[in-house]
């Protein structure tokens, strides 16, 4: 078999150009193998909410922007994607490294914790204490208190993630974080954020990795910059009754909707782009279907 298949090769290596040979033509396909192992890279989310946005799920060298006002749900929403990266297989997760920068200097590894514990009771109820230790322990945090030192740490992430091709995920919470210092000293402070912004661009190409950043209405010009799926992120107007557990009879939760920025939102059609998810007790966010929310329309506002 060995001989014939190598046959061709070698006719075909005589009727071509003396710039070819035989060794470049069997050379992997790069555009084929790359596509391969994005796909093999790509990972979900394990929230359905965000996931029917994201054709790729959460791929490598690919960024989502989630767009939306103070207590939104941005932070939640990061919380749990981090949960979904950090904890164990056995647990529902996919037991990789991330890196988060907590640029608002406000991120509570403790409430991460209660997310991570409340998954990995789901999944492995007999070790959930080591599952959450375990998975704490393959995150990096780091917060830098001014832009020109999040471009240093960037720059050191360069190096930590070329040892650790592991690491997949990237979560920023936020990059407007120094938008009024920006707004204030636009000559020095705005462009050394307009440069985080392409640092974070190279850093997702050079180490093939996903990111998840969080951004405040109103400071687009930035993020759009950015190549990147681009969300709404906010309050629906009404609330969805509890159906779960020992919850009385019409008690409520307030919910939250997911859209693609610059779209309407439309609570009544199950068939629009947005999706919907309430966040429990522990912190823990819950899609749920698109019916049953009421007849409301709200504009989600874009560019």
């Amino acid at each position: 078999d060995g001989v014939q298949s190598a046959a061709p090769f070698a006719m075909a290596a005589k009727l071509v150009a003396p710039a070819f040979s035989a060794a470049a033509m069997v050379a992997p396909d790069e555009t084929a193998y790359d596509l391969f192992q994005l796909l093999r890279s790509s990972r979900s989310s394990r929230l359905p909410c965000l996931d029917q946005h994201l054709p790729g799920l959460l791929s490598p060298g690919h960024a989502v922007v989630l767009h939306g006002e103070a207590n939104s749900g941005k932070s939640v929403l990061l919380r749990n994607v981090l949960a979904a990266q950090l904890l164990p297989v056995r647990c529902g997760g996919h037991g990789l490294p991330a890196v988060l920068i907590d640029a608002e200097n406000q991120c509570d590894v403790w409430l991460l914790a209660k997310v991570l514990q409340e998954r990995a009771r789901a999944g492995d109820q007999l070790a959930t204490t080591e599952a959450v230790t375990e998975a704490l322990g393959r995150l990096l945090i780091f917060r830098p208190s001014e832009p020109l030192e999040l471009l240093r740490q960037l720059q050191r992430l360069r190096q930590i993630l070329r040892q650790n091709p592991t690491a997949g995920l990237l979560v920023i919470d936020s990059l407007s974080a120094w938008h009024s210092m920006s707004a204030a000293f636009p000559r020095s402070t705005g462009a050394t954020l307009k440069e985080c912004w392409r640092a974070v661009w190279r850093l997702m190409r050079e180490a093939c990795v996903a990111a998840v950043i969080s951004h405040r209405d109103g400071q687009l010009e930035f993020s759009l910059e950015l190549e990147a799926i681009h969300l709404g992120v906010g309050c629906c107007p009404k609330v969805v009754e509890e159906a779960e557990g020992d919850a009385p009879r019409g008690s409520q939760r307030e919910c939250f909707y997911l859209a693609p920025w610059g779209k309407e939102l439309d609570t009544t059609d199950p068939q629009s782009a947005q999706t919907f998810f309430v966040i429990s007790p522990a912190g823990e966010v819950v899609s749920i279907p698109t019916l049953g929310l009421g007849d409301q329309l709200v504009a989600v506002e874009g560019p």
